[in-house]
């Protein structure tokens, strides 16, 4: 019975560490590029396989999250219905499908 938690546990502590070197790997700059590249840029296939498939995650839950969220909202403060829309919706779905690779 814990022998899959075990394996399960030791899979994700092992993509951890990998994922974790992975980045910090592909975000070391050369010292003649300047620090602004540094700021800017990551790694384009980090964002392809790593974070572009999470933010489609963020936009579909931050959707089903707006429903109620936008029924109480809209229910007390009409006006204030594009503070959750924005922060649930619109910034996970301008960062998957609108920024360009590799630009965060």
């Amino acid at each position: 019975m814990l022998q899959p938690a075990r394996s399960f546990t030791a899979a994700l502590v092992a993509a951890a560490l990998l994922l974790g070197s992975a980045g910090t790997a592909g975000a070391a700059v050369f010292e003649d590029e300047g620090m602004e590249a540094a700021k800017r840029d990551t790694p384009i296939l980090l964002d392809a396989f790593i974070l572009r498939p999470v933010g489609l995650a963020l936009t579909a839950i931050g959707t089903v999250l707006f429903v109620p969220a936008a029924a109480v909202v809209g229910a007390t403060r009409p006006v204030d219905i594009g503070k959750p829309f924005q922060m649930l919706v619109a910034n996970p779905f301008r960062y998957t499908f609108i920024d360009p690779l590799g630009q965060h």
